[in-house]
């Protein structure tokens, strides 16, 4: 009877002990305040370490607000390389926080915030060992990263997030693909990539965790991570909130793996931002004829590149016309169905038979799977391309292009395909005279696009490519060898440089940009595989804690509750 009694207390004294390690951070229960604005910017470094810059906007109800508490990725940092101001005024008193770990404490001394007042922190700080090895991708290096946040029981009302990672020069905008959370924009500034998420009218009081994987180009440092160093590191962190009773819970390790593994592999499953791969059939031959957003789903290109093989597919045809979209952010590119396309038909086979009709005295062809993507432009007039649902006939595509290949080989096909885009570069760079160049790129652009170096034969020199349907009815400018060079009417409209630079001078970067913006009209999880999986690319998921995670694509750096106090 008593030993029953003495383990029922140690019970009850190692449930305390649980609860008490898992609460977060006590703070006095007259703050009060709103977060209307917060701004982190993020810079990967090539020695693996990144730059991070906070702009927090604090209007305060209660008592006055004297110091901010920032969590930070992990507790590897130096406070000699961090420096705050509040509204321009510098702050020089930064501590190890005694409220939020891992994190700092910025005491803002007389520039303190009273009640009623507001005031704007600016916080930079490098933190290292920040890029991780991609593990569902050998090539790529990863990045996950979660904006500080505050006690819900401080914060008042809603506000905008805003975070932005700047990648490394060298890497291109197709190159750089998000994890589990879309882009709100991409685009590229002062030469660099530039991925944005924006949350419009959020509380300040969660973590938004985003995440990127890109080329491993110009990195100098990478945390090599395995999917064991990710368990067992989510494992420690898991056990060491726990604390006394580790030894009573690692045995658990084993089945808890096993079930990590199983929804893993569930998670890569759904490849975000890349198509479903399509079954393997060895020799069956190869596969001829296909367009090119069908080589592009069969090769498992980036969706937004297979989309914007599409679009442009269809404005090269004349079946739809560009409305606006100079490349800037705040100018997407919209579509709308030309004219003689247009149809009040409510039956779909009804409505492709009249547009094929249209097509054949217009000379040109229609293809299955755009039947689907020009209902959906005329059902959404005025719509931009990127605020689309394009779910659907993407999947029609996808459905057509592994049709397409019951009874071929795909690896043979695929190697096919890369030597067509490969010959489609090579003689395209070839070509010195810019009039045969821009001859050829108009038969063959869609081909060259496939490559991920395509803007180098597009833009050569003072020579910037732009397609036939993108061209004023005059030229602009001058190009090598004194020819002329077409541009389109944006680009010489007089309004003020794009919010990520110039990207209006060149064709490439002008698409670039619109590719990058197209992420948001893609849901890759919704998309259904066609055919057995055989091989699987860049994803992400898997267990995340309060104040650090570890995913299964990357590792992941979190930032753990903060606030004024």
């Amino acid at each position: 009877m008593k030993n029953k009694r003495l383990y029922h207390a140690l019970a009850v004294l190692l449930l305390a002990m649980l609860l008490l390690s898992l609460r977060g951070p006590v703070y006095a229960q007259n703050y009060s305040f709103a977060v209307p604005e917060l701004l982190m910017q993020v810079y990967v470094q090539p020695d693996g370490s990144t730059q991070i810059i906070y702009d927090i906007t604090f209007e305060n109800f209660g008592s006055t607000i004297d110091i901010v508490d920032i969590g930070t990725p992990h507790s590897n940092y130096n406070i000699s390389t961090m420096s705050a101001s509040i509204d321009g005024v510098a702050l020089t008193d930064i501590r190890k926080s005694e409220y939020v770990n891992p994190g700092v404490e910025v005491h803002l001394a007389g520039k303190a915030i009273p009640t009623g007042g507001k005031g704007t922190l600016h916080f930079e700080m490098t933190m290292p060992e920040m890029i991780f090895s991609d593990t569902t991708n050998k090539e790529n290096a990863s990045l996950q990263i979660t904006p500080t946040w505050f006690d819900s029981s401080l914060v008042r009302g809603t506000g905008t997030i805003e975070i932005r990672i700047t990648m490394l020069e060298g890497i291109q905008l197709d190159e750089v693909l998000y994890q589990d959370v879309p882009f709100t924009d991409k685009g590229t500034e002062n030469g660099r990539v530039v991925a944005v998420w924006r949350y419009e009218n959020v509380s300040a009081t969660k973590a938004y965790r985003v995440g990127v994987s890109f080329p491993q180009r110009g990195l100098t440092n990478i945390t090599k991570v395995s999917t064991w160093d990710l368990f067992t590191r989510w494992l420690g962190q898991f056990m060491g909130g726990i604390g006394s009773i580790i030894g009573f819970c690692f045995p658990m390790a084993v089945p808890v793996f096993i079930i990590w593994s199983i929804v893993r592999g569930a998670i890569k499953a759904s490849k975000p931002n890349y198509l479903p791969p399509i079954a393997q059939v060895e020799g069956g031959g190869i596969k001829r004829g296909l367009t090119a957003p069908e080589a592009a789903v069969i090769l498992e290109l980036p969706l937004t590149k297979v989309l914007m093989l599409v679009i442009f597919g269809l404005l090269e045809k004349g079946l739809v016309r560009k409305v606006k979209g100079t490349g800037s952010l705040t100018e997407a590119l919209t579509v709308e169905i030309a004219e003689p396309y247009r149809t009040d038909l409510k039956d779909a086979d009804a409505r492709a038979q009249y547009r094929r009709s249209v097509a054949q005295k217009q000379g040109t062809v229609i293809h299955n799977y755009e039947d689907a993507f020009l209902d959906l432009i005329q059902e959404n007039p005025g719509k931009p391309v990127k605020n689309l649902n394009v779910v659907k006939p993407m999947q029609k595509l996808v459905d057509i292009a592994a049709a397409k290949m019951q009874g071929f080989d795909l690896s043979d096909t695929r190697d096919y395909y890369r030597r067509v885009i490969e010959r489609a570069m090579q003689q395209a760079a070839a070509l010195g005279d810019i009039e045969q160049r821009q001859q050829y790129l108009d038969k063959y652009g869609s081909w060259v696009m496939l490559d991920k170096d395509y803007r180098s034969v597009m833009t050569v020199g003072n020579y910037n490519y732009w397609p036939i349907w993108a061209r004023q009815t005059h030229a602009v400018g001058t190009g090598a060898a004194g020819a002329t060079t077409a541009r389109p009417a944006a680009a010489s409209s007089g309004r003020p440089a794009p919010k990520f630079g110039d990207v209006a001078s060149s064709f490439a970067g002008w698409a670039e940009t619109t590719m990058g913006g197209m992420a948001a009209a893609i849901m890759p999880t919704s998309l259904q595989k066609p055919a057995p999986v055989t091989r699987t690319s860049s994803s992400s998921g898997g267990f995340r804690s309060s104040c650090a995670c570890a995913c299964a694509g990357c590792a992941c750096a979190c930032a753990c509750a903060g606030g004024g106090r």
